[in-house]
């Protein structure tokens, strides 16, 4: 799992912090319902923040907020619990603010047995792909940002300008982003300490008016550019913030299990641990299926063969004599 630390963006300083352990726990009944809990525990900054979130908005569910004293610290502990009774439900939306993630479940009935399967699928957060020295950088605990927070500086930018220009993204234009960008990766490659970072933070708006002086620009495009940036820069936050969470999914599935991914199985009990590093790339799905045997069916269908078993015999014997 993913060390854990805190990064305060931008620039993003790595510091040790307090983590949080999310846990779920569902239970799938044969009926069609599924109850869900989920808790929280941990510092009130990051509990009540907003990477990730329970799902308290749905009709008939209950959510509650605690601080349980240890020593001298405060832990906050907050609870969302509640029955689902449709078989799919997205709880958020794709990888933008906070974590999305999404439930299903199916029931298929088969003559001697029923079976039963779920998924809980994550949203990846696409770091990997879209940011691969970051990633690096956290797989490999290289908290150095001059390594990497350039070449996330340039992604920001490549997305604000693609958001700026989304209704004539023409060929033409796609080219002129680039050099802009080219410009900006160019501009990088003089900086040599987090002081020059800090001072591009101090007034992006500024940074960004001296950086496209050598071109004709439109005069608001440094304002606008810096604005369109900052909800990439949300989002790539709110991504790192999960960096101090854990999660533990437990689910109790209907008869006995036939197939998971999970980390651990125990009886009926299907368990995951995970952390951001399984949020890196593409979406991160836990799945499991489990059959309960029809023995009234199995027991029928003996009976009834036995029974014409003995009927042919009867026959056979009649027509013998």
């Amino acid at each position: 799992m993913v060390p854990r630390f805190k990064y305060h963006f931008l620039p993003i300083i790595l510091i040790f912090f307090s983590c949080v352990e999310n846990r779920i726990f569902i239970q799938i009944h044969p009926d069609g319902q599924s109850y869900f809990k989920f808790e929280s525990r941990g510092d009130s900054t990051d509990v009540l923040d907003n990477d990730y979130l329970h799902p308290s908005y749905l009709d008939g569910w209950s959510s509650s907020v605690k601080v349980i004293k240890h020593d001298d610290d405060n832990n906050w502990v907050m609870t969302t619990e509640g029955i689902l009774l449709d078989t799919s439900i997205l709880f958020f939306q794709g990888d933008a603010l906070p974590l999305g993630y999404a439930f299903n479940r199916s029931v298929s009935e088969k003559w001697f047995s029923i079976e039963y399967t779920f998924s809980l699928t994550f949203s990846g957060r696409r770091i990997k792909e879209n940011y691969p020295k970051l990633y690096e950088a956290i797989l490999f605990e290289k908290p150095d940002s001059l390594y990497w927070l350039p070449e996330a500086l340039t992604v920001l930018m490549k997305k604000g300008l693609n958001d700026i220009y989304s209704d004539s993204l023409s060929q033409k234009q796609n080219i002129w982003n680039q050099r802009l960008v080219n410009h900006l990766q160019n501009s990088f490659a003089k900086l040599t300490s987090m002081d020059d970072l800090k001072n591009i933070q101090k007034n992006r708006e500024l940074f960004l008016t001296d950086l496209f002086k050598p071109f004709k620009i439109d005069p608001d495009l440094p304002s606008n550019l810096a604005f369109a940036m900052e909800k990439h820069e949300n989002i790539l936050k709110s991504t790192l913030d999960l960096n101090d969470d854990s999660f533990e999914l437990k689910v109790i599935m209907p008869g006995q299990p036939i197939f998971t991914n999970a980390n651990k199985v125990i009886h009926d009990t299907l368990i995951w641990n995970f952390g951001l590093d399984s949020l890196l790339s593409d979406a991160y799905t836990l799945s499991g299926r489990s059959v309960i045997y029809t023995t009234d069916r199995y027991q029928k269908t003996l009976i009834s063969v036995g029974i014409l078993f003995l009927i042919l015999m009867a026959i056979l014997i009649k027509r013998s004599y």
